[in-house]
């Protein structure tokens, strides 16, 4: 098959999980034989020659793209990526989406309109979990039947075996946003006293001032950087636990990265994270500071469930594994 993927949205940081995602979804089908192209509309394209055009994202120019891109070919698949805020319900989202389009006359719209009303160019949608379904079908009135789950795949090849671990927990992450929740895992760090290290991104010297305050004079908490790839391997397979205790995540990726190294996994529960790990994650409360700290320590101290964690990743979350997923629903659009 000849696919081409596009990004509606910005990929400022290389590390962005949406483009992270079409990356992977380009070299999982590209190894299974297919003939992938990332657009850049710098570059023509024969939009008629492609058996499925696959847009990630809601934002930026969707409604643009889809409609027009609808007068050549057909076969539009859209993964709209949905990360429902703490503060959004459906109920919510429905009606922005749905009721708040009246406001086009005077001409204001959102990215939630757009995907309303683009809904109707595309053939079929794809989803990562059970609760971006249901958002999506019940607040943009899509049928279910045009809708598709295609879980994400690891970055990397998992191990098969278990390596030696120490006892840290580990987090990595754009770490002063909101909805990572560093700073409840920096306090419940402090308060059960385990040893914390923490990776990523910092914006600034404000983000940098800010975590610098928030680790304050405490040893057991250390900030190693923003690491390459390489690095991020080495403490995925050093680290004894993984800690994603975020208040608004899709998938949490590097969760499942760190699973597949060997961690055990210490993680939020929100429902679209939790669709991934099916019972093999410690779940906490992500407000509860306590929920938190004793959640790290029992893995710490104790274990959950690791190793049989490792060879549940290997079965479910493969760059192959997911991409016949993603194969068998292209080659089977309506």
């Amino acid at each position: 098959m000849k696919i081409a993927i596009i990004m509606c949205g910005t990929a400022v940081e290389a590390g962005g999980g949406v483009r992270i995602q079409g990356l992977m979804w380009r070299d999982g089908l590209y190894n299974l034989g297919h003939q992938v192209d990332l657009i850049n509309f710098w570059e023509s394209y024969h939009w008629e020659s492609y058996d499925a055009i696959i847009v990630l994202q809601h934002f930026g120019c969707f409604y643009d793209i889809v409609s027009q891109i609808f007068k050549h070919n057909p076969n539009i698949i859209v993964a709209p990526i949905i990360d429902p805020a703490p503060n959004m319900s459906i109920r919510k989202y429905r009606f922005y989406a749905k009721y708040m389009r009246f406001a086009e006359i005077i001409g204001l719209s959102s990215n939630n309109i757009h995907l309303y009303n683009g809904s109707k160019f595309v053939s079929l949608f794809l989803t990562r979990s059970n609760i971006e379904t249901e958002y999506l079908s019940r607040a943009f009135d899509v049928p279910v039947n045009k809708i598709r789950i295609v879980p994400l795949s690891l970055r990397f090849k998992p191990l098969t075996l278990m390596p030696q671990k120490e006892d840290f927990c580990f987090h990595v992450s754009r770490l002063a946003a909101p909805n990572k929740n560093v700073a409840r895992l920096i306090e419940a760090s402090k308060i059960y006293n385990f040893n914390l290290k923490l990776a990523g991104v910092l914006h600034g010297d404000s983000e940098k001032e800010w975590l610098i305050k928030l680790i304050g004079d405490c040893t057991n908490i250390e900030y190693v950087g923003e690491l390459s790839d390489q690095d991020l391997i080495n403490y995925y397979k050093r680290a004894k636990v993984f800690a994603l205790p975020s208040t608004m995540e899709g998938v949490g990726m590097v969760a499942l990265e760190a699973a597949g190294h060997g961690c055990e996994v210490v993680l939020t529960n929100i429902e679209g994270p939790k669709d991934y790990f099916q019972g093999n994650a410690k779940i906490i409360d992500p407000y509860d500071v306590h929920s938190i700290g004793k959640a790290v320590l029992e893995c710490l101290n104790v274990g959950y469930s690791q190793p049989s964690l490792l060879k549940y990743i290997n079965e479910n979350y493969t760059l192959n594994a997911c991409a016949k997923k993603l194969e068998k629903v292209i080659l089977n659009l309506p």
